[in-house]
């Protein structure tokens, strides 16, 4: 795989985690609030 492709890929696997993080971090909070 070329590096332009190998780093498209790298990034979008970042982006998806911190997607994940941002969503888990919300719901913990309203989780918290309802609990």
């Amino acid at each position: 795989a070329s590096k332009a492709a190998l780093g498209a890929v790298m990034r979008k696997l970042v982006h998806q985690c911190f997607g994940v993080l941002k969503t888990r971090m919300k719901w913990d909070e309203n989780y918290a609030a309802t609990a």
